[in-house]
């Protein structure tokens, strides 16, 4: 499947952050989140997945509209929960080096 930004899933950088709970925008359990997560480090995350994908810079979470991290958008070729959980785990394996 070719990338598609207008069919892409949105990723933003608050859903693996383990210090939020799921109300402030948490999207994967919290043993699998990590502490501030890092943009380039979830690009490094989708790249080891070998998913197309696009950044978005200067983009901020609503619930976090002060800070323009960005977003990143990716290939829509499993469900988003899936995807979330495999990036999450990936993260986790690169913040850990």
């Amino acid at each position: 499947m070719a990338f598609d930004a207008d069919k892409a899933w949105v990723l933003w950088p608050e859903y693996f952050d383990s210090s939020r709970s799921r109300s402030q925008g948490r999207r994967v359990p919290k043993e699998l989140g990590v502490p501030e997560p890092q943009m380039e480090n979830i690009i490094k995350a989708v790249d080891q997945l070998q998913l197309g994908h696009k950044t978005e810079e200067g983009k901020s979470y609503p619930g976090a509209w002060w800070n323009k991290q960005g977003l990143l958008l990716v290939e829509n070729n499993m469900p988003k929960t899936e995807l979330l959980i495999k990036v999450a785990q990936k993260l986790k394996k690169i913040q850990k080096s």
